[in-house]
Parts: C-alpha cells; structure tokens; sequence
C-alpha cells in the first residue's frame, strides 16, 4: 500500500495533535514520553523517540520521529514551542510538526499545529513567531522547492490562538 502526503494547506491534509491535559510545570519532561498524532502516524515517544513501522512485525523502522525542540517563551503570557521531526526511512522525504501550546490553569493547551515538508526554521518573538519553509511551485520536483516562505504568527487574545499576521515569499538561491 502506498500512503500519499500532502504539503500543508492542501485538501485532505489531517491536523495533528499532541498530547493534552499536562501540567505546565513538567511539560518539557512530558512531552519526551508523549503521543503524537501525526500525519505519518501515531507516535507513542519514548526518550523523545519512536520508530514507526507499516508492519508491526518488521525488524525496521518506515519512520523514525524524534522531538527535536521543546523550549518555553513569551513575555505577556507563556507558550510552549514543541517541534518533532519525521523522517521517511524508506524515502518519501521528512515533515517537521510543530505545535505551540499555552499554559492555561496549570495545563498546556494547544494554540497553533502545523507541519512543513522537509522541515522550518523557527524564530521566537515575544507574542509572535516566525515559521521559514519551502514553498514549491506548480513544476518543481518534490526533493528541490524553488522558493521559501516566511509567516509571521501573532497572538490573538480573542480567539486564543495564534493567527497569520505577515508572509513573504522569496526566491531560493541554488548552489
């Protein structure tokens, strides 16, 4: 059976999850040994890793999943950045989710989840981030986009969440 992935924004892509109900105060530690709901999958992490496999009983991993960045931030109210890297063993490419979560009466609570093929670079403002990815026009091959995205995010108290508050796009340069 072959899966099909779509780039974020495409019709028919899943929302992902992370863990719900943790308390703000050992959320770092929680998320190490949390489950993902994943487009690739369920990940259950242990250590900050899981291996998913297409059949329970292969001796390999299709999909390795590590989180690769959980760090806490913001100056009026904090949020929790949780990155996790899934990586294609087998070869269609890696996906980067990444979630933010707000501390609300102790628990964190998601507010923003999104994931980029082949990865994003985030950068962390006060109450606003900026996420940096590829950005594939109609003739590009899957492996090479030829342009980066840049958005900017920004809290909305009303709606308690984040919202895209700037974009640019700009050519990739190739070496």
């Amino acid at each position: 059976m072959i899966a099909l992935f779509f780039p974020v924004g495409v019709s028919g892509a899943q929302r992902e999850n992370g863990p719900l109900g943790i308390g703000c105060e050992r959320a770092a530690w929680a998320l190490r040994n949390g489950s993902f709901d994943l487009h690739v999958g369920r990940a259950r992490l242990r250590d900050g890793k899981a291996c998913l496999k297409l059949i329970a009983e292969s001796a390999t991993c299709d999909w390795s999943v590590e989180l690769t960045r959980v760090e806490w931030w913001g100056t009026t109210r904090p949020f929790l950045l949780v990155t996790v890297n899934s990586n294609h063993l087998t070869g269609s490419g890696a996906w980067d989710s990444v979630f933010i979560y707000s501390c609300e009466r102790g628990r964190i609570t998601p507010v923003f989840s999104e994931r980029y093929l082949y990865g994003a670079k985030i950068q962390l403002g006060k109450v606003d981030f900026w996420v940096t990815s590829g950005l594939w026009l109609e003739r590009d091959p899957n492996c090479c986009p030829s342009n980066e995205r840049s958005e900017q995010y920004v809290w909305d108290e009303q709606r308690k969440n984040f919202v895209l508050g700037a974009s640019r796009v700009s050519p990739l340069k190739r070496q």
